[in-house]
């Protein structure tokens, strides 16, 4: 093991730069060719960071200046982002997944004057919707011609941004040490949005200070658990607060980082065979059922579940929702310590964390160090902290009703004190429905015990104001299929599919075996099945691939209500 990196009072910045003098000539990252993976080295990434960081700071950005940056992941993503952060300007990183309307809404909202994008294609379509409108002053296009764009508005390739960027450090050559020497730690570094799911998406401004405090918190209790030489595969959102602090660790620890995607990261793990694997519980669960569906034979599956990861795991992190008991036991079982935490983008952004050395499962461990919480009491919990940010951008109520008179954060999560300081997650407090009876159930503790059915993809349970609950379901067609014997079929066969009363028995079997572990008033009593599946192109995951709760029930408000009037199995 290595030491643990000192971190305290240094920026994100500032720690890259240390980072990159460490470790030069040590490669950084690997990018995906035809050929194989092609090698980037600290000195690489280094200077062409710095480049953009010229670049903006030589056309007069800096703080509290805002440029964002909108698109899918890529190297030169990580380059532009980084150099804003050392120009001293404030990033804003938007999921290139959003509607044409959420990101012109961020763009106006945050009062962005640059507009990184992914492709001349992308700005058009932002163009045509009014982005002339907003205070961006200038476009810089990751990727194509800037002459497919017709606007009145400056636009230029990165590779001349670069270019420009590298005649002004030959000419100022410790411009980069000034920008970094001495940041304002109290000065916003990055303003992230929330996803939206109950309204307008807030600006969550946080500052190096924030950040600074976090990245502490996280190495004291994580740090002795990462190796050295680590091998990682990154293919999380960067614009998600989660991928970026995927970037920020690599930074931090000297990395080896393939760049993937969600698409093909599991099947890169048995070769790439990383030493630490940062995922959503869906992957984890993913891999789960594939070592289980393997054999009948415990130890055959924990020698399938070894293969799948490629057998050189030793520290894997899950975040953006819970992810289930049995999965975290199978995985320490299989030798591979999966640690689980708790947190929000406005606590920049973890809260808890299990350690290795002192954890439940059943919960989201302990706080950090620097984080004091308790519980509301209703059960609410309310956090402290300096990695607690002082409020939403240009939205003074939702700052006042998300703090307490005294100063706490209100969470919105509801939580519970478990033997030994640990903290359980019981629901999103909106999230809570409660019947016409006057019963209080927790939705997404019921849709959780649902994770280990390979059948199930997502559902989403519902019943405000009603005598009983009622669901929608989307399934997975690979698993279906594989239990039928079946070829995959097109989408129109599929909808077909999913009508058949072998299908529909299936999910009431499912349905009948969580069933029988709730509350009367909590069971499931009907379900709708939907031939269409989530995804955050239509907008009913996150960016995080979180169920958009209030999405759903407003996209399927008609089969939900059906369901109480005819009161029978249905599907789309």
């Amino acid at each position: 093991m290595q030491n643990i990196p000192a971190v305290a009072d240094q920026s994100t910045t500032q720690i890259f730069l240390q980072s990159a003098e460490r470790w030069t000539d040590k490669i950084r990252w690997q990018i995906p060719t035809t050929q194989g993976w092609d090698p980037i080295t600290w000195k690489t990434y280094r200077n062409n960071v710095c480049c953009v960081a010229a670049y903006i700071q030589h056309e007069g950005y800096a703080n509290p200046d805002k440029i964002g940056i909108i698109a899918h992941n890529s190297l030169n993503w990580i380059y532009a982002a980084m150099g804003v952060m050392i120009s001293t300007a404030i990033l804003v990183p938007i999921y290139a997944g959003n509607t044409t309307d959420q990101t012109l809404f961020m763009i106006k909202h945050s009062d962005m004057q640059v507009l990184i994008i992914g492709s001349a294609e992308l700005a058009q379509k932002l163009i045509d919707a009014g982005l002339e409108t907003s205070d961006v002053r200038l476009i810089i296009l990751l990727d194509g011609d800037p002459a497919d764009c017709n606007t009145s508005l400056p636009v230029y390739q990165f590779e001349d941004v670069s270019a420009t960027g590298s005649q002004i450090l030959s000419q100022q050559p410790d411009l980069i040490n000034e920008l970094a020497q001495n940041p304002r730690m109290d000065d916003i570094a990055y303003m992230i949005y929330t996803s939206g799911t109950t309204g307008k998406p807030k600006g969550v401004p946080l500052s190096h200070r924030n950040l600074a405090v976090s990245t502490k918190d996280w190495i004291t209790v994580n740090g002795s658990l990462i190796p050295e030489n680590v091998i990682d595969i990154h293919w999380l959102p960067n614009s998600h607060i989660y991928g970026w602090g995927a970037i920020g660790l690599g930074n931090l620890f000297g990395f080896e980082s393939f760049l993937a995607s969600p698409l093909n990261v599991l099947n890169l793990l048995p070769d790439l065979k990383p030493n630490i694997f940062l995922s959503v519980p869906a992957y984890y669960e993913k891999l789960y059922l594939i070592a289980l569906n393997c054999s009948n034979d415990k130890a055959q599956q924990i020698k399938k579940l070894c293969e799948l990861c490629g057998g050189k795991l030793h520290f894997m992190l899950s975040g953006g929702a819970g992810l289930k008991l049995e999965i975290k036991e199978f995985f320490l079982e299989a030798g591979m310590w999966i640690t689980e935490g708790y947190g929000l983008s406005e606590c920049s952004p973890t809260l808890t964390m299990n350690h290795k050395d002192d954890y439940r499962f059943d919960s989201v461990g302990k706080a950090f160090p620097s984080v004091q919480l308790k519980l509301a009491a209703d059960g609410e919990i309310l956090a402290k902290g300096e990695n607690v940010f002082k409020g939403y951008y240009k939205d003074p109520d939702a700052t006042k009703k998300c703090f307490t008179a005294d100063g706490w954060f209100q969470t919105g999560d509801l939580g519970k004190w478990l033997e030994g300081g640990f903290l359980e997650i019981i629901d999103r407090k909106k999230d809570i429905i409660v019947t016409s009876g006057g019963k209080n159930i927790a939705p997404q503790r019921i849709e959780r015990m649902f994770v280990d059915n390979p059948l199930i993809e997502h559902i989403i349970t519902y019943g405000s104001g009603k005598k009983y609950i009622v669901a929608i379901i989307t399934l997975n067609e690979s698993s279906i299929h594989q239990r039928l014997e079946l070829d995959e079929p097109g989408p129109s066969e599929w909808s077909k599919l999913i009508r058949r009363p072998d299908v529909m028995g299936l999910v009431q079997e499912a349905v009948d075996h969580v069933n029988l572990d709730l509350a009367s008033y909590e069971t499931i009593k009907y379900f709708h099945i939907s031939w269409d599946h989530f995804s955050p192109e239509n907008n009913l995951l996150t960016a995080a691939l979180k169920p958009r709760r209030k999405a759903a029930i407003q996209r399927y408000q008609d089969q939900l209500d059906e369901l109480y009037v005819l009161q029978t199995n249905t599907t789309s």
